[in-house]
């Protein structure tokens, strides 16, 4: 059986941010003498681009403004943000059997690449992943859409593979290439969400998504544990 396409959101996926984009807001608001947003209004930013989310705060309408702003907080994720994620329990070795499976494995992210290659790095996932795709740190925030047609027509992702999110753009993304949108449960997104945008299947777990990637993959292990991932 061949190997398979598995890709993965990253931002209520594989880590939760929720503690380094909070944190990188307060500095930013206190700098710049914004009202901080309340926590669920932070909590419906992640997975969509930062620059779009700052600009609905009261006091960066100006677009000179809005891109120090950016600049300052991505600064400070730079320096802190990065080091506050938590990786989600059972998610490393659910990736490094997929690994060891042989199969192409990506990331897709809202958040800038830079960023996200940094945060694989921190969990020793970096060389996991097959490539690690995202928005660029200063132009306009692309959809997980964008950057799957993107691949699509560089010949890097193909239909019949997985995609693994959280958000209601990551369920559509997947159904506009052909791959079987699934969702998750434990991130940022409703079940609600994910089922609206096209999920075909939800999973409350991880573990519950690790059973069913045994069964949807059921290449034996061709690689050792370490070799691919060294």
């Amino acid at each position: 059986m061949a190997p398979g396409l598995v890709c993965f959101d990253l931002d209520g996926t594989l880590v939760d941010p929720l503690l380094g984009v909070r944190n990188c807001l307060r500095k930013t608001c206190e700098a710049f003498g914004l009202e901080m947003p309340d926590e669920a209004t932070i909590r419906g930013w992640i997975g969509f681009g930062m620059r779009e989310s700052l600009a609905s705060l009261e006091g960066l309408q100006e677009p000179s403004r809005l891109e120090a702003a950016l600049d300052f907080y991505w600064d400070r994720y730079r320096e802190d943000g990065v080091f506050e994620h938590e990786l989600y329990p059972g998610v490393f070795h659910l990736l490094h059997r997929l690994k060891r499976q042989g199969h192409r494995i990506y990331v897709v992210s809202a958040k800038p690449s830079l960023f996200a290659r940094r945060i694989a790095y921190q969990f020793d996932l970096n060389l996991v992943f097959d490539d690690i795709f995202g928005s660029t740190l200063k132009g306009q925030w692309q959809t997980k859409t964008e950057i799957l047609d993107g691949l699509a027509r560089r010949g890097t992702i193909w239909p019949g593979g997985v995609l693994v999110g959280d958000r209601g753009v990551d369920m559509a993304a997947a159904v506009s290439q052909g791959l079987e949108a699934v969702g998750v449960g434990w991130g940022y997104g409703s079940q609600e969400e994910l089922a609206a945008a096209g999920a075909e299947r939800i999973f409350s777990t991880v573990p519950e998504l690790d059973a069913w990637l045994r069964l949807r993959f059921p290449q034996p292990e061709r690689f050792d544990a370490f070799s691919r991932s060294e």
